[in-house]
């Protein structure tokens, strides 16, 4: 008897790297504290409250926004579904209307931005 081996198939993305793990946990951290939230809140499975919700399709924002994710690599991060990833995007750039939360918005924009020219520098140098 032989296995039979799945084949590859090239639209198919590999899952996400351990970086990008670790930049995705670093949104949510980030999206936390901005947020009110307690981190480990945003990784729990179910919705939670509406503020914990907001703040976990934030970092899905943020994941695409910043990072340029693809709304399957969000949702995969994320433990969710691209579709979900998707209407997180779209939830979020709804709100940027109210001007608090375009503030926010901006300064966790900012912050993994930089954060990312320092870590892209630090590799460069390694």
């Amino acid at each position: 008897m032989t296995l039979l081996a799945t084949p590859h198939h090239p639209w198919r993305r590999p899952p996400p790297s351990a970086s990008q793990h670790d930049l995705c946990r670093l949104l949510e951290d980030a999206a936390a504290v901005i947020f009110d939230v307690p981190p480990e809140k945003l990784r729990a499975s179910s919705r939670g409250a509406a503020e914990v919700a907001f703040a976990r399709q934030s970092a899905m924002y943020l994941a695409h926004v910043v990072l340029g994710m693809r709304y399957s690599e969000i949702g995969r991060l994320f433990g969710r579904d691209r579709t979900t990833a998707a209407h997180a995007c779209q939830t979020v750039e709804d709100r940027r209307d109210d001007p608090l939360i375009d503030l926010q918005l901006e300064v966790l924009e900012a912050v993994c931005g930089e954060t990312l020219c320092v870590a892209a520098a630090a590799e460069a140098h390694a």
